[in-house]
């Protein structure tokens, strides 16, 4: 695989000596073990292994590309690219997709196999869900049974954002709202001055939603409930147990001064 890549040589036999090579120990109850070789694998924690598993990762790309070109699998919206979308990948994180149709659900079946036996490593269809569109509950059993693994329901997580193929519902935005309320409920500001809870307000509170607020259109009462009361109660040190007014709304506190606001995240 490296070879045709285009690595040298003597690259390749360095990677070989850092994955077959070496001897490792188990250390139990302050005694260590004899010293064996492992069959494959790098040690953890070597930089080297994201790179080694996106070279891997694009192998397996290349075969599901080949695959649709030659319609032995279809993807979703063939109008967008030949073959439609078949994966999408993101480090380890793996979504596949694929039209209703059984045989080819067997030939991609067929394709995972394969990648198993050429890469060396193992998927586990334990922790991957099988998600259908517009199915009956027979059909769908069908292909968990072809792909041995469980059925699941929209929305899913990727990458931390819910996803659904619909609007995404309050029950399902409550628990993303609740992680980032918790997040910021964290932080106190009790000992801190005024100006200091300006500067950590802006340099990191209001930091921590941007990544799923750039993802998802969160609903007028998740940004009420995210911005204008908890970041307001940690501005104006309001808690639990000693309440403060909040001398101003939060419209007032965010809004850039040109405008006449305070320009306190700007």
């Amino acid at each position: 695989m490296l070879g045709s890549r285009g690595f040298s040589p003597k690259w390749i036999s360095w990677i070989r000596s850092l994955v077959q090579g070496g001897s490792i120990c188990i250390r139990m109850n302050d005694e260590n073990s004899v010293f064996f070789k492992p069959g494959k694998g790098l040690r953890q924690g070597n930089p080297l292994s994201p790179l080694l598993f996106n070279l891997v990762a694009d192998v397996f790309s290349r075969m599901l590309m080949k695959a649709a070109r030659q319609n032995l699998i279809s993807g979703l919206l063939p109008q967008v690219m030949g073959g439609g979308v078949v994966s999408l990948q993101y480090a380890d994180d793996t979504l596949l997709f694929l039209e209703d149709d059984i045989e080819k659900a067997q030939t991609l079946k067929w394709l995972l196999v394969c990648f198993e036996k050429m890469s060396g490593m193992k998927i586990n269809y334990d922790k991957s869900d099988l998600l259908t569109i517009g199915l009956s509950p027979d059909s769908a059993n069908n292909y968990a049974k072809v792909f041995c693994c469980k059925l699941s329901d929209f929305p899913i997580k990727y990458l931390g954002v819910p996803l659904h193929f619909t609007k995404l519902r309050r029950l399902d935005l409550q628990p993303v709202i609740d992680k980032i309320i918790k997040r910021i409920a964290r932080w106190r500001g009790r000992l801190l001055s005024y100006a200091g809870r300006r500067i950590l307000l802006r340099a990191c509170l209001a930091s921590i939603p941007i990544y799923l607020l750039s993802m998802i259109k969160f609903p007028r009462w998740a940004i009420d409930m995210i911005i204008n009361s908890q970041m307001g109660h940690f501005l104006w040190n309001n808690t639990e147990d000693r309440h403060r007014y909040h001398l101003a709304n939060w419209q007032l506190v965010a809004k850039k001064k040109t405008l006449g606001a305070w320009g306190f995240l700007t």
